[in-house]
């Protein structure tokens, strides 16, 4: 993306672009995930727009200067920074009516920042135990070990964006024609409206798999459409975007707590359990990797799984400080 995001300063003509619709949609995402990441970003946000707002309405019959506006801005925030309320000289062509409004705008922007609640941002995190969180819009979202999102309290822009900063997560998003869901990881924006897909965030890589409805998978200026039973890896040093079939349904053991193997090679299962145990197994002998294996593990243990692979393809199964070695 242009900006990094984490406690970065955030640039006064950027903020006036996006408020001007005029920035383009990777600063626009980092924007709004720099507004999530930290309450005091949302709040200072908040208050920009509405200082912004209400400077429009004080010369209306002018059309509005982008640089000048932005000028006038910068010299209220400076105002409110100093602590200071500038002292306005009414000249003849104010009328006592435009003057009474001028004190309600200064008198709301101050009653606004005493009395307004902010949404707060939030965190899930895992670390051994697999997590479900339900968002303010109803969606539901599945953690896997060792992952984190970042999520607003309440939805209330014209967007509802989420951060997966780490891991894996299954997103159920309730559909909302005028929201779009947003799904930021790595390098890549998920733009959805309703729809079940699965988002996997490794080494910068960013893996997506769709179970229902139609999925948008941005990465700068490049996007593609995944339907149901599509899958899209996208490598972090790579704007290459190509689909493919997702050729099992490994990727839901986390959720179903199953492994399901249908003419699975030897070598596809091995990288699935090393992934679900945090184990090390390491196919020995090249000849056995891509040796079929047709069956269902349901909440069983890695010895007893590696005793049926064992037993099914007539290997030897061994345990080698940390390593795991099938011959």
């Amino acid at each position: 993306m242009g900006l990094k995001t984490q406690n970065m300063e955030m640039n006064d003509d950027l903020l006036i672009g996006y408020l001007l619709n005029e920035v383009s949609a990777d600063q626009a995402i980092d924007i709004e995930t720099w507004r999530l990441e930290d309450p005091d970003n949302e709040r200072r946000f908040k208050r920009f727009q509405l200082i912004w707002e209400t400077s429009k309405q004080f010369d209306l019959k002018d059309p509005i200067d982008a640089q000048d506006s932005l000028s006038r801005l910068r010299n209220k925030i400076n105002d409110q920074h100093s602590g200071n309320w500038a002292i306005v000289q009414l000249k003849p062509k104010y009328n006592w009516l435009k003057a009474v409004a001028a004190l309600v705008v200064i008198a709301g922007v101050a009653w606004f920042y005493t009395t307004t609640p902010f949404v707060k941002n939030l965190k899930s995190t895992t670390n051994q135990l697999v997590k479900i969180d339900t968002l303010s819009d109803g969606s539901v979202i599945t953690l896997n070990k060792n992952s984190v999102l970042e999520y607003p309290s309440k939805f209330r822009d014209k967007q509802r964006l989420v951060v997966l900063a780490k891991g894996e997560a299954f997103f159920n998003v309730t559909p909302d024609r005028n929201k779009p869901f947003l799904i930021k990881s790595g390098k890549m924006l998920i733009r959805v409206v309703g729809t079940s897909f699965n988002v996997k965030l490794r080494n910068g890589n960013v893996e997506v798999i769709v179970e229902t409805g139609k999925v948008q998978v941005s990465k700068g200026e490049s996007h593609i459409y995944l339907k149901p039973g599509e899958k899209i890896t996208v490598s972090k040093n790579s704007a290459a975007l190509e689909k493919e079939i997702t050729p099992d349904l490994l990727y839901n053991y986390y959720r179903t707590k199953a492994f399901v193997a249908d003419d699975t090679p030897l070598w596809r299962m091995v990288q699935v359990l090393n992934e679900a145990y945090d184990t090390k197994i390491v196919i020995h002998n090249p000849a056995i990797k891509n040796l079929p294996l047709n069956t269902t593990f349901k909440n069983e243990s890695l010895d007893e799984i590696l005793t049926v692979i064992s037993r099914t393809f007539k290997i030897t199964v061994e345990k080698k400080q940390d390593q795991i070695l099938l011959k």
